[in-house]
């Protein structure tokens, strides 16, 4: 089974049944510091991924 999460134009292979959420931070990074995209659609962090998921991940730049 497999799940597919795309961060900066690079495809990572991810657990299937975890969250998206939980699927960045085993990646190392901050899930807060993105917006999660399935078929060209914001997702919550907490969609579980299962098999054959394939998920975007837009960087969120904010500042003041």
């Amino acid at each position: 089974m497999s799940a597919k999460i795309t961060i900066s134009g690079k495809e990572h292979d991810v657990l299937c049944g975890s969250t998206i959420c939980d699927a960045v931070r085993a990646l190392g990074l901050a899930p807060d510091a993105f917006i999660f995209m399935m078929d060209g659609r914001p997702v919550p962090m907490d969609t579980v991924m299962v098999d054959g998921t394939a998920v975007k991940a837009v960087k969120v730049a904010s500042g003041g």
